[in-house]
């Protein structure tokens, strides 16, 4: 029987296809189920959740949009989190990804899928004491200023983490990167804020389509 025909459920095709086999809408529909019976019925959500977000997007989804999209409880939306972030982690430590950052170049490289993104995300890079990468955090999806991407939620993450440093990331969805007036005044409001926490805000990077400005390589920081 060919995957997706007859009475076969994604578990049984997982089974039978090995799981790095398996299409992403079974593996979605077998993360968000409850058991064999269960993931079957989610087998609509999880092609609905493919063709809205895309399988790269999906780590940037929080709690909201799956309760809304799929009308999953609170544990529910939790769970599928935890598995991507998983995934997310091991993807990234198979190809030697969690490197160290010596400058803007290679900031943009982990954060040049934001040039696609049609709305700002507001991130932090989150470093060890050797400049190490030790996590990806999206703070804010939309219109970006300081009453809206607070310091709370900055810096809330790189001390659960016990970041020693961030460097915040953000896109121009017009594809042009050049800070505004408001970028500059965010990231200086920052890094005061950092360097009275002491994890020192190292840069404030923007990303354009295919380009990218540092703040502090521009020298406006």
């Amino acid at each position: 029987m060919e995957p997706g025909s007859g009475e076969a459920t994604p578990l049984d095709r997982l089974v039978r296809m090995g799981i790095r086999g398996a299409v992403p809408t079974d593996l979605l529909s077998i993360a968000l189920g409850d058991g064999p019976d269960d993931c079957r019925e989610k087998e609509d959500l999880a092609r609905a959740m493919l063709r809205r977000y895309g399988i790269n997007n999906l780590g940037n989804l929080g709690t909201a949009d799956l309760k809304e999209l799929g009308h999953l409880d609170e544990y529910e939306a939790l769970r599928l989190l935890c598995c991507i972030e998983l995934g997310r982690r091991s993807g990234l430590s198979a190809k030697g990804e969690l490197r160290t950052i010596s400058g803007p170049d290679d900031v943009f490289k982990l954060f040049s899928y934001l040039a696609d993104e049609p709305q700002e995300h507001f991130c932090a890079l989150l470093l060890n004491s050797k400049n190490g990468v030790i996590g990806i955090r999206t703070i804010h999806k939309g219109t970006i200023n300081m009453s809206i991407v607070g310091p709370r939620e900055v810096f809330r993450e790189a001390i659960r983490e016990g970041a020693a440093s961030i460097i915040v990331v953000h896109n121009h969805p017009s594809g042009d990167p050049t800070p505004s007036p408001e970028d500059i005044d965010l990231t200086l409001k920052l890094m005061a804020i950092g360097e009275t926490l002491d994890i020192p805000v190292r840069d404030h990077v923007v990303v354009g389509h295919h380009e990218f400005v540092s703040l502090k390589r521009k020298k406006l920081v």
